[in-house]
């Protein structure tokens, strides 16, 4: 990616010796979720492809899966006891889901953390990732790997928003297709933090 761009994208990522403590919470859940923490953490990383025109890689989890089957989303997932960090817990499961190994991913720093309807606080760790990357998905949790051009990923312009409710709660919903993957939920939260947090580079 350019310079300036890659100069953005830093400024744009919460860095890690600032910890969590600073990041906004955003709410995907139903009553109460400005009361109540979720019961689990889980970490996803969000891979960006470091190519003249960086491009965001996406999973669409196996439809044997008992959380979400079949949904687009980040590889990622629950922080287990032997992770160090949620750094680790992300490069862990992209690892295990893609075949991403440690040496071809540059952690950049954090995004907002979600909290989510399945009661999990999810907190995204954004990280380059070497173009020649060949992606060998893990069967048993993901059914395909594709990729979205960044600047179209993060562009609020291209999603449909809608209203929703969920236990006497309302909030916004936003999805966007590409070449037939429905994007949305968590995942385009994600996206669309990043590109708010882009500002005129998105």
């Amino acid at each position: 990616m350019s310079r300036n761009l890659y100069h953005a994208l830093q400024n744009a990522i919460s860095p890690f010796e600032k910890g969590v403590s600073g990041l906004e919470v955003r709410a995907l859940r139903g009553q109460g979720s400005g009361q109540v923490r979720p019961g689990r953490t889980a970490a996803v990383l969000v891979p960006i492809l470091d190519k003249p025109e960086p491009e965001i890689l996406l999973t669409v989890r196996a439809e044997s899966l008992p959380q979400h089957p079949g949904q687009v989303s980040f590889p990622g997932g629950a922080v287990d006891e032997s992770d160090q960090s949620a750094i680790s817990t992300a490069l862990r499961e992209a690892e295990e889901e893609i075949g991403l190994d440690f040496s071809q991913v540059s952690p950049m720093g954090f995004l907002d953390r979600l909290d989510t309807i399945s009661d999990y606080r999810v907190l995204p760790v954004v990280g380059l990732v070497d173009p020649s990357f060949v992606w060998r998905p893990n069967e048993h949790e993901v059914s395909e790997v594709f990729t979205v051009p960044m600047h179209l990923a993060v562009d609020r312009d291209r999603y449909t928003h809608h209203p929703y409710e969920v236990d006497g709660e309302t909030g916004i919903t936003s999805s966007m297709f590409w070449q037939g993957h429905l994007i949305w939920g968590i995942t385009a939260s994600i996206l669309l933090n990043l590109g708010s947090r882009l500002g005129d580079w998105a």
